[in-house]
C-alpha cells in the first residue's frame, strides 16, 4: 500500500470515528431542545385546558390554574413510578406556559400538588385545577410531551401529546400511547 493512499485511509478511519464519537455522543444527551421546549410545553397545556379538560365541548370551566412548577413524573401516567427527583422547570418554559393560561383564569405555581389536595383528592382551592407537564422528547421532527390535569378523585386525565412544527409553531396534532381519565 502506498504513502497517499495509507494516509488516505488514515483520514478516513479519523473521519468514521470522529462521526460515531460524535453520534455516541449526541444519543447519550437528552434529546430535549432546551430553545424549544417553552412553546412546545405551552401549546400542550393550552391543549390540555382547552380540548381535554374533563368537561366535553365549551370553555374549561376552572377559576384557578395550580401548575406543578417542575416536570411532573405521574404528567402521561397516573400509576407511573415517581421515581427521582424532576428538575425544575426554566424561567423561560414557566413564562410561555404562563402566557398559554393566563387568558383562562390565574395562575398559581405549586411544588407539590399533594400540598393542594384534600382528603378527597379535590384541589383546597374551589374550583381549581393541577396541572402538570413532563419532559419534552423528540420522534423525528415531531415533539412529544405528557401532561395531567387534576380537579379531583373522579376528574383527572393523563396522556402523551404529540406536537409538529409549522409556520405557525408548536401544534398538537393527535395523542401518543395510552389516556387515562378518572
Amino acid at each position: 500500500m502506498g504513502p497517499v493512499r495509507l494516509k488516505t485511509m488514515r483520514y478516513l478511519l479519523l473521519a468514521v470515528t470522529f462521526s460515531l464519537f460524535a453520534a455516541a455522543c449526541g444519543s447519550g444527551e437528552s434529546d430535549a431542545r432546551p430553545d424549544e421546549s417553552p412553546q412546545i410545553l405551552a401549546a400542550a397545556v393550552h391543549e390540555l385546558i382547552t380540548e381535554n379538560h374533563t368537561f366535553g365541548d365549551g370553555p374549561p370551566p376552572f377559576t384557578e390554574y395550580l401548575i406543578q412548577s417542575s416536570l411532573d413524573p405521574f404528567a402521561g401516567n397516573p400509576t407511573a413510578d415517581g421515581g427521582a427527583e424532576a428538575r425544575q422547570l426554566t424561567d423561560e418554559e414557566r413564562a410561555a406556559v404562563e402566557l398559554a393560561v393566563e387568558p383562562f383564569g390565574p395562575v398559581r405555581w405549586i411544588d407539590d400538588p399533594r400540598d393542594f389536595q384534600t382528603e378527597d383528592l379535590s384541589p383546597t382551592i374551589e374550583g381549581a385545577v393541577i396541572i402538570g407537564v413532563g419532559e419534552v422528547s423528540f420522534d423525528g421532527d415531531d415533539a412529544l410531551v405528557p401532561v395531567s390535569l387534576w380537579c379531583g378523585g373522579v376528574c383527572g386525565t393523563w396522556l402523551t401529546y404529540r406536537l409538529t412544527l409549522s409556520d405557525a409553531g408548536w401544534a398538537v396534532t393527535g395523542t401518543e400511547g395510552p389516556i387515562a381519565v378518572s
